[in-house]
């Protein structure tokens, strides 16, 4: 699999020469494509020497949106990679990163830790110059094998995805100019489609930060700053870090069980990660329903079997606290398209809907408009 490594340049060479040798020291399976924005210290003709690197010259700073989404137009890999080139990779960077990447169909977004960064992915490092960049490098790395996050927001100085989900929730947004706020976008724009983000913590660059903005003066950085601060209000209505950082609607998931001891833990198992407490109400198993559902929850209650169908979905209802509740029928599986789902409603739910359709005959019932009759008691069928 080929991954499109997508450089945005704006002078700086000796740092992109740098970023350049270790990536072709560290990296399998890529392709370089390098936009360079206006470089007037002999960049484009530097690159245009490399006979692994696809060139594109604008004749001015675009930014960095406008450069990233030029260098997605030239790729052709389907996993694509946006990296600052005043970064240093280090072994298996990308490798690891992949593994993730491609572990869950739902996971959208990954990106490494690093010793300059905001948010989840700066960590403390103890050299004091690159040469202890690659032994600490591994040394993390190995501590940390196979670890990683879940995240609401990663930084744009190494962002990995794949191009279906680009393709999906579109690129970068070129009104944010310069640069700034518009990784913070288009995170907004994964998690409220349904995507996970995650930081992968065996996976380590060295990032010296914000060398393509040296250029501008500290008030000028300022201004842009705010500028796109107020941008990204525009657009969506309220501070994007507030929105990106919400609280989520806690969901109880709901079940009525008899006798489900071959099918309960895979029912269970593929919702668990996207609902806040079960609520299990069992109508006299036999077998290890109980045990295993107490596997699961500390909420399994035993129900006497009545005439009256809907009273055990009716005592679940209310032992349920989540804002919401959702039933899982005896047997059925959420499958991935509807955890994806599930995850964007609650990044996206707004007003006072009683129920919301997530696919078929499954819905998210609002639990302050009481209890509704399930689906499953209406005729309807479930999977």
């Amino acid at each position: 699999m080929t991954t499109s490594i997508i450089i945005l340049t704006n002078n700086q060479l000796p740092l992109t020469n740098k970023c350049l040798l270790s990536i072709r020291e560290h990296t399998q399976d890529y392709e370089l494509i390098v936009i360079d924005n206006g470089s007037t210290d002999g960049t484009v003709a530097f690159l245009n020497t490399q006979p692994d690197v696809i060139v594109h010259a604008n004749n001015e700073n675009l930014g960095f949106a406008k450069g990233c989404n030029q260098g997605i137009e030239l790729s052709k890999g389907e996993t694509i990679l946006f990296l600052n080139n005043d970064t240093i990779v280090t072994e298996h960077w990308l490798d690891n990163m992949l593994s993730v990447l491609y572990e869950d169909e739902r996971v959208g977004m990954v990106g490494p830790v690093t010793n300059y960064s905001s948010g989840h992915q700066q960590i403390p490092i103890p050299y004091t110059d690159v040469s202890g960049i690659d032994s600490f490098a591994r040394r993390h790395c190995e501590e940390n094998a196979g670890c990683y996050m879940d995240v609401r927001r990663l930084v744009g100085f190494c962002l990995l995805t794949k191009r279906s989900v680009l393709d999906d929730i579109g690129l970068f947004d070129e009104t944010f100019g310069l640069g700034n706020y518009e990784d913070d976008d288009l995170c907004l724009r994964a998690l409220r489609s349904g995507y996970l983000l995650r930081v992968v913590h065996d996976s380590f660059i060295h990032h010296i930060g914000h060398a393509t903005m040296k250029h501008l003066q500290e008030t000028s950085l300022g201004i842009l700053l705010l500028q796109n601060s107020h941008r990204a209000w525009e657009k969506w209505g309220n501070d994007i870090h507030q929105l990106i950082y919400k609280e989520l609607p806690k969901v109880s998931l709901c079940m009525v069980t008899q006798d489900a001891e071959l099918t309960l833990s895979r029912s269970l198992e593929s919702i668990l990660d996207e609902v806040d407490e079960i609520i299990i109400v069992d109508l006299g198993s036999t077998d290890k329903t109980v045990e295993i559902a107490s596997n699961y929850t500390p909420h399994v209650f035993r129900f006497p079997i009545q005439e009256d169908e809907e009273a055990p979905y009716r005592y679940a209802f209310t032992q349920a606290i989540g804002s919401y509740v959702i039933w899982l029928e005896q047997g059925q599986v959420f499958t991935s398209k509807l955890m994806k789902k599930l995850c964007s409603l609650k990044f996206t739910i707004e007003g006072n809907q009683d129920k919301i359709a997530l696919q078929g005959d499954t819905f998210l019932y609002r639990k302050d408009a009481g209890f509704q009759i399930p689906t499953c008691l209406m005729g309807g069928q479930t999977h």
